[in-house]
């Protein structure tokens, strides 16, 4: 039996895998078993990785076909012999006595997890993360007397876990095909879990965070947070009802990383992903789940500007938007772009289409299909149109003028012709408006 297994998820990281596998073969302690798992990576990932296997028993290393992050940690886990068990991903490269300082702490302190700190990695430069800041450190922490570790549902490759406490708890991945940020459950689980904590203050890891391959740039990743949190919550269900103070730093924990990846998702994605936390902020404040006190200051000034206004905080808070003249309506990010509208317009009791030529009844046909609540098409002016159109009436935008706070207008006509009606709007105050463009389009 090992000391310590290192398990390594690789996919599609030639160009930074050797630098991770250097690191870690260079370590001070020696007493290792290192296990990479090849998650049918299309580059020469997993050829590199063998080479290593050849030149070192240390190392194995697992070829399989392409099932995600979760599927591959999984079988490392499963794979795993060690007393403890470190997790280092293929794009970082860890400082050489990481694993010693660990291991010395976790034996001492008969610790569950220990966590350190770490560097923050961009373009050759070290920036100190400090992540560990506020806690308490060279002693025995858990939920119960640090509720705060719930804000600590990352960077699970700056920890060392015992293996049996793994085992004992069940403690794994999320195995959701194709999606991403599956670290969060697995690391919110052993923070809930764990009786001995032990955190100390150096930083070990250097954190690569100029990797182009990021989920932050792919809009099919960017809502697996919330799942995350929903399988975390729902494995954790009879703890967090036995513990109300666990329960309400979760509910703030959560919130908290999700703020976190509305500033690192690139900037098309910003807005769906606001929809998507100003909807479930509304139902946990429904149900009684928020308590101020259990939020970091920051985040809760920021969650409650968005429970009061959300655009007003996207205006202040999004970033590179192309058109400052539509700040409020113009995002290009797809299918992500899309279900934001959606689920923005699905609130509101009354929604109008501004325009009732070819794009406006496309727009209506579409909206209808949503099941989303039109209550008439829109013009500036009449002059002798008629007044129907797809069975709903036709009205000029000034009639609609005493509905400006309440109802929502999506601006449905070409684009050359969009910012003229986005200045009518405003001339009457309307204040939730949307508009079909190019990117829109392509769902009609």
């Amino acid at each position: 039996m090992p000391k310590i297994s290192v398990i390594v998820p690789i996919y599609n990281v030639e160009a930074y895998v050797e630098q991770c596998l250097d690191s870690i073969l260079k370590q001070t302690i020696d007493d290792l078993e290192i296990i990479c798992i090849d998650d049918g990576s299309t580059d020469r990932s997993g050829v590199l990785a063998d080479r290593y296997a050849r030149k070192d028993p240390r190392v194995k290393v697992i070829h399989k076909e392409n099932t995600g992050y979760g599927n591959s940690m999984n079988i490392g886990l499963k794979h795993a012999s060690g007393s403890y068990v470190a997790i280092i991903e293929s794009d970082d490269f860890a400082e050489h006595n990481m694993l010693q300082k660990l291991y010395t702490a976790a034996v001492q302190n008969n610790a569950d997890i220990v966590k350190g700190e770490y560097y923050r990695y961009q373009k050759g430069l070290n920036t100190y993360a400090d992540r560990l800041r506020d806690y308490p450190k060279n002693t025995i922490l858990s939920v119960e007397d640090c509720p705060t570790l719930l804000n600590l549902a990352d960077t699970i490759w700056s920890c060392l876990y015992r293996r049996q406490f793994l085992v004992d708890n069940h403690i794994t991945f999320h195995e959701t095909p194709g999606a991403s940020f599956q670290d969060i459950s697995f690391a919110l689980l052993g923070w809930l879990a764990a009786k001995r904590v032990y955190l100390i203050e150096d930083a070990m890891i250097h954190y690569r965070i100029d990797n182009p391959g990021s989920s932050m740039k792919n809009p099919g990743k960017i809502f697996c947070v919330f799942d995350e949190y929903k399988r975390a919550e729902s494995e954790s269900h009879e703890t967090l009802n036995s513990h109300p103070l666990a329960r309400r730093f979760f509910t703030a924990s959560k919130y908290r990383d999700y703020l976190n990846h509305y500033y690192r998702v690139d900037a098309p994605f910003q807005y769906a992903l606001l929809m998507r936390i100003s909807e479930e902020f509304n139902v946990d404040m429904e149900a009684g789940r928020i308590d101020k006190d259990a939020f970091l200051d920051q985040v809760w000034m920021q969650i409650y500007a968005i429970y009061e206004d959300k655009n007003l905080f996207f205006i202040k808070t999004s970033k590179n938007n192309r058109d400052s003249r539509l700040r409020l309506c113009d995002f290009g990010n797809g299918q992500a772009y899309y279900r934001g509208v959606m689920e923005a317009l699905k609130k509101f009791q009354e929604v109008v289409i501004y325009g009732a030529g070819v794009v406006g009844r496309k727009t209506a046909y579409k909206l209808l299909e949503e099941k989303i609540k039109l209550s008439c098409f829109t013009v500036t002016r009449k002059d002798g149109m008629n007044s129907g159109c797809m069975g709903l009436p036709v009205v000029e935008l000034e009639s609609l003028s005493d509905k400006a706070d309440s109802c929502a207008v999506v601006i449905a006509v070409t684009e050359t012709k969009q910012y003229e009606l986005y200045c009518n709007l405003q001339h009457y105050h309307f204040k939730n408006i949307f508009r079909v463009d190019e990117v829109m389009k392509a769902f009609l």
